[in-house]
């Protein structure tokens, strides 16, 4: 049996075949471009390793005389009669003192764990800086926790407080099987 003529295999023309080619290795070499980006951001912004014992020994009482200063300032700006109390607090490599406490409002309430970083020995909180600027500084002490000055909460708000602690509760999320009767 003979095949009809409209029948016949066409080759495509050599144009559109390389046109199509170009397209194909410009997606794949943006891809690639794209993946080697997004790694060197990864590697640039990853947590920072601690300090060795030899570096701790020379770092925890500079970063400790460093606190002294920040804490007294601290102390002045939030002007309350208690003691602070105090989330967790850390030097980074850049000497800069980051933490969380939980002062008065100017009604006299606790007003919860509030993030602070200091400047020059002046603490720095949220709404002395643009919010921009803020969240990048934060960033910054968040991955870099050279020197950790007091152990206590990171998280912001009521329920880092110690009596947050007592009242709020972790929600836990548990994998199961859900069955026919569920």
């Amino acid at each position: 049996m003979t095949r009809p003529v409209w029948d016949k295999p066409r080759r495509m023309p050599l144009l559109p075949r390389l046109f199509s080619g170009v397209i194909v290795v410009g997606i794949l070499g943006a891809v690639t471009l794209s993946v080697i980006d997004l790694v060197a951001v990864e590697k640039a912004n990853a947590t920072l390793p601690p300090p060795t014992a030899a570096q701790m020994l020379v770092e925890k009482p500079r970063a400790r005389a460093e606190w002294g200063h920040v804490r007294a300032n601290l102390k002045a700006r939030l002007n309350q009669s208690s003691p602070l109390d105090l989330g967790a607090v850390w030097a980074t490599r850049a000497g800069r003192i980051c933490g969380l406490v939980n002062g008065r409002g100017s009604f006299g309430g606790l007003t919860g764990m509030v993030r602070f970083y200091s400047v020059d020995r002046v603490p720095v909180f949220h709404r002395d800086v643009d919010h921009e600027a803020f969240q990048y500084a934060w960033f910054e002490c968040a991955r870099d926790r050279w020197v950790r000055l007091r152990e206590g909460s990171e998280e912001p708000g009521f329920c880092g407080t110690e009596l947050g602690k007592r009242r709020c509760y972790t929600v836990r999320i548990v994998d199961r099987v859900r069955t026919v009767e569920d």
